[in-house]
């Protein structure tokens, strides 16, 4: 039997949207799905997860590029241009967010999507990139070091891995969000850089680049079997620069299974 009746997000469609829906299933009844819709998306099945991994697949030929691309004279810009092309060619539908290459002072923007900077020797370069596939979406963040890293590089690099590391070591259903996100912000605390790390720690991921749930200080809710999420934490320091690091992760029954493929350690180019 056909259903009389819609039920649609509010936040996921834009007022142009609902009306053309609205003209094109006439005779249809609308009504604002409940939030609780956000839950169920969370959760993902063994199909979603086989487009999530492809996804992710696709990303790691991203980030290939990225490190062949990297050197001393080459805007930011071309290098994004060549991952992007590359993961097209590969099969990706398209990429859920511009691709972000800053380096050097740069690297202090969370949210630094390439620029006509040249990269520099000496500087740190955060790639962080996703890919589409079949509507679903990958998200992942590596931080490279052009040439030697120095004394501070290392040191700011490895409590970001640490804090990476003991988040994801904290993830397993029943615990808190809000409670990951401690573990990561609370290390970055203690070495004494927490006022550099502005953001939460990370976001659901699926049909859309950032779902529930969020791992951040504000969300209490409780983590579940079957969630996939990133565990992103950073420091960002103006006029020096930043690192962030960032894997996707699977809730497992009793913890979680890393789903992306790049390694974490300090790449050096």
């Amino acid at each position: 039997m056909e259903s009389k009746v819609v039920g649609f997000e509010g936040q996921g469609i834009t007022y142009d949207t609902y009306h053309k829906l609205k003209n094109l299933l006439r005779g249809k009844r609308f009504f604002l799905a409940p939030d609780d819709i956000d839950k169920i998306r969370c959760s993902k099945d063994e199909d979603e997860l086989k487009r999530i991994r492809k996804a992710i697949d696709l990303a790691s030929v991203g980030f290939r590029t990225a490190i062949d691309c990297i050197m001393p004279g080459i805007l930011e810009r071309d290098i994004a241009l060549a991952i992007e092309m590359a993961m097209k060619k590969m099969g990706a539908e398209d990429i859920p967010f511009d691709i972000i290459v800053a380096s050097g002072i740069r690297a202090a923007l969370p949210h630094g999507k390439a620029s006509d900077k040249r990269i520099k020797k000496s500087e740190m370069v955060i790639v962080d990139l996703g890919a589409t596939y079949q509507g679903y979406n990958s998200d992942e963040t590596c931080t490279f070091v052009v040439g030697q890293p120095s004394r501070e590089q290392k040191k700011i690099y490895q409590i970001v891995k640490d804090a990476h590391d003991y988040a994801i070591d904290a993830v397993r259903p029943g615990v808190k969000a809000s409670y990951i996100d401690s573990v990561a912000r609370d290390f970055i605390k203690a070495a004494e850089y927490g006022k550099y790390f502005g953001h939460g720690t990370g976001h659901g991921v699926g049909l859309a680049v950032h779902e529930w749930p969020n791992i951040s200080p504000y969300n209490n809710a409780a983590i579940e079997e079957g969630m996939v999420f990133t565990i992103e934490p950073g420091i960002y320091i103006p006029d020096w620069g930043g690192v962030r690091i960032e894997d996707m992760v699977l809730v497992t029954r009793d913890g979680c299974k890393v789903l992306t493929k790049m390694s974490k350690e300090m790449a050096v180019l």
